[in-house]
């Protein structure tokens, strides 16, 4: 059946939030957002309209792709399919195509999340050419009991956003990454040596990052920010986009692990 390639930047954020729900219908984590969450995550994120890209078939949307770019990278961002659709091989028919465009825009390299139990989405992303670079986790405080007195200070995030770009030569996950804060609804704060970032999407806190300059490491200041977090915010939980080797640091700050996890995956386009 002939479908063809249509601009996201063609649509409204309605309508892109509309369409991109009934792509997700069915799918193993419910995807719902309110369109100005839509628009601010997005849009934080990095969101190029003229990328992501709305499959149709006459009048019917088939499937949705949110691109996000930085630089030469680009970030598969979202991608699903409307079940009717699902099952005919439209994946990598409607992805390789896209790939191959920014590729031919100056694009490098392109990057995607997906839920580590997704085999489907797995194995469709190794056919496209991407490859594992690591595991992806989630955090969650506890409601602290015993509350004990910790000076965490709040700070401007911009000038923090300008520090940790310049002083941060760890490559980031690009929902961790600071370029992230610059747009979206956050606050910074400051605890000792360590800082952190929590954003707040539908008012909702949720940790971003956390870090300590290398030579403050190994003292227990990211554990005691991330205890003094959820002191403030009772049951603070991060976004689905923390390194494994976080892990040490969250389980001493009494974080649990979240049951959902994801794998980062990479995709070289020269």
């Amino acid at each position: 059946m002939p479908v063809t390639a249509v601009p996201a930047i063609r649509f409204s954020c309605e309508q892109l939030t509309a369409m991109l729900g009934d792509c997700f219908e069915g799918y193993s984590i419910p995807f719902s957002l309110p369109v100005p969450v839509f628009a601010q995550r997005f849009g934080s994120e990095g969101l190029s309209l003229v990328d992501s890209c709305v499959w149709m078939d006459g009048d019917n949307h088939v499937a949705v792709a949110i691109i996000t770019r930085r630089g030469q990278s680009a970030r598969l961002a979202a991608f699903a399919i409307r079940p009717a659709y699902r099952g005919k091989g439209f994946g990598k028919k409607l992805l390789a195509p896209l790939m191959a465009a920014l590729s031919n825009e100056g694009v490098q390299e392109m990057w995607l999340e997906v839920i580590s139990d997704n085999q489907p989405g797995v194995a469709l992303y190794k056919s496209l050419g991407f490859t594992i670079t690591q595991g992806l986790f989630g955090y969650q405080g506890m409601q602290p009991g015993q509350v004990t007195a910790r000076s965490l200070k709040e700070t401007e995030v911009m000038p923090l956003v300008r520090t940790l770009m310049s002083a941060s030569k760890e490559r980031l996950p690009w929902l961790m990454d600071p370029a992230t804060f610059i747009t979206l609804p956050c606050r910074a704060f400051v605890h000792q040596q360590a800082c952190a970032v929590v954003s707040f999407l539908a008012d909702k806190p949720q940790l971003r990052m956390i870090y300590v300059a290398p030579e403050w490491r190994q003292r227990g200041q990211g554990r005691e920010m991330l205890r003094a977090l959820n002191q403030q915010f009772p049951a603070l939980a991060t976004v689905v986009s923390v390194p494994e080797s976080f892990a040490t640091l969250f389980a001493s700050a009494g974080y649990m692990t979240m049951p959902i996890s994801q794998y980062e995956m990479r995709a070289a386009l020269i």
